[in-house]
Parts: structure tokens; C-alpha cells; sequence
């Protein structure tokens, strides 16, 4: 009897034993489940969050100032990257489509001169961003010492770049007026039009100002230009993330 009594607790034990390890496989393989399931639902999260950087420009009638924005974004992000093993950069292509002549006063293009432009070269009209310009919340002041845009926006400040781009006629008659004997006459009638705070002499003389007038016209009117994106975006197959994207300009606004 005392045997058996003992056969039975011995037995009572591993079947509880068992159930006690069963219950903590299962356990375990939930939270793995559960683990897996949450990180997929944060990558996903993550990919849509990004790639939602990016589909708000897939439409037509984009202006060239947000064009500038998307810019930013692929040279930000393939700036930060770069370094990364098995980085895929981001693709962007922008098609003058025959516009590019209206975007200069003088139909000389000085900033916009390609009739195509990548995430390759697209600094040549809006500055590149380089590493040591990250700054402390990880993103990238994009600026480069040799862009004209930023050397006339430095020069002048903003707001009187835009009066010098508003008030370009009135320049170039100064500029190439055969009134003027010298050099000085032609500086002391710009000063006498109160276009900006200091003298022209003082930004190079008013042929110089001409000349960045000339460059920083050009760049609005890039800004106001008009854009569609054509075809679909491409994605990576791996990571499902937007890789490329196409754009082409349909005209310049007002």
C-alpha cells in the first residue's frame, strides 16, 4: 500500500512537472509571439512614418518651394546614412521639361542651369548638406560655404534679397544705362532708389548687385514654378521603404 502511495505522489509530481514546463513553453512562446508581433507593428509604423515624408508630394501642381522642401529631406536623410552598410539612398529626378529659360530675367540661367537634376546634384541649387554640419538633434544644417543662394542671402539678408528680385528692372537700367559716365554715378543713382540700407559700393557697386539680382530672381522663380510627380514611387523590396521618385515642371507661376 505504502508502494503504491508513493508510485502515485512520484507519478502526481511529474505529471505537475510537466504541466509546470508545458505552461512555461507556452508562456514563452506567447511573449516571443508577442514580442514579434509588436516589433513588426513598430516597424511597420516606422516605414509608414517615413515613407509619409515623401507621398505627400506625390500629386501635380507642386510649387518649386516645396520642391525645395523635398530636396532637403532626400539630401538630409541620404547625407545621414551615407556611411551605413547596405544603404539604399534615395532617388529623386527633376525635369526641367523646357522651363528652365523662364525661371531667368534674362534667359541666361545662372542657378538652374541642367535641364535634369538628381539627389546628386540638386545642391547646386539649394546647398548640400555635409556630416559635420549634424547638428544636436541629429539633423543636418543644410548649408555649403560655395552655394550662390546662400553666399547673396548671407550678403544681403533675406528680406532685401527679395526686394532685389522685385526690383529688378529698376536695376538693370541703372546697371546698363549709358546716362552714367562712371561707375560712381551709376552707384549713387541705385543709392538714391533706398533699395537697400547701405551704399552700393559698399555690396561691390550696382553692376555686382545686378548680378546677384540676376541669380536670386532666378531662384524664386524657381520657388514658384510648378511641378507634377509622374509615375509611381519606387520602393525597396526588402525594407518597403519610397527609394524614388520622379518629377517634371509644367510651368512658372505667379
Amino acid at each position: 500500500m505504502g508502494n503504491a502511495s508513493k508510485a502515485l505522489i512520484m507519478a502526481a509530481s511529474v505529471l505537475i512537472a510537466i504541466v509546470i514546463v508545458s505552461a512555461f513553453i507556452l508562456m514563452m512562446s506567447n511573449l516571443k509571439n508577442y514580442q514579434e508581433t509588436s516589433y513588426k507593428s513598430n516597424l511597420s509604423s516606422q516605414i509608414a512614418e517615413f515613407n509619409n515624408q515623401y507621398t505627400t508630394y506625390e500629386r501635380k501642381d507642386i510649387r518649386g518651394s516645396d520642391m525645395i522642401s523635398l530636396m532637403n529631406k532626400v539630401l538630409d536623410y541620404n547625407t545621414r546614412h551615407a556611411k551605413e552598410k547596405g544603404f539604399l539612398k534615395m532617388n529623386i529626378t527633376i525635369n526641367m521639361n523646357g522651363h528652365k529659360k523662364e525661371l531667368a530675367f534674362d534667359n541666361v540661367n545662372r542657378i538652374v542651369r541642367l535641364d535634369e537634376y538628381t539627389q546628386d546634384d540638386i545642391y547646386l541649387i539649394i546647398g548640400q548638406p555635409t556630416l559635420n554640419t549634424i547638428n544636436n538633434s541629429g539633423m543636418v544644417n543644410g548649408e555649403i560655404s560655395n552655394n550662390e543662394i546662400r553666399k547673396i542671402e548671407n550678403k544681403y539678408q533675406q528680406k532685401y534679397c527679395n526686394q532685389l528680385a522685385s526690383e529688378i528692372s529698376n536695376i538693370q537700367t541703372i546697371a546698363e544705362s549709358r546716362i552714367y559716365k562712371t561707375i560712381t554715378e551709376k552707384n549713387k543713382a541705385f543709392d538714391e532708389e533706398k533699395i537697400l540700407p547701405n551704399s552700393a559700393d559698399s555690396y561691390g557697386g550696382v553692376n555686382k548687385i545686378y548680378q546677384d539680382a540676376l541669380k536670386y530672381y532666378e531662384y524664386i522663380q524657381f520657388k514658384r514654378a510648378y511641378f507634377d510627380c509622374v509615375g509611381k514611387p519606387e520602393y525597396d523590396k526588402d525594407t518597403g521603404r519610397i527609394l524614388k521618385m520622379e518629377f517634371k515642371c509644367t510651368g512658372i507661376g505667379v
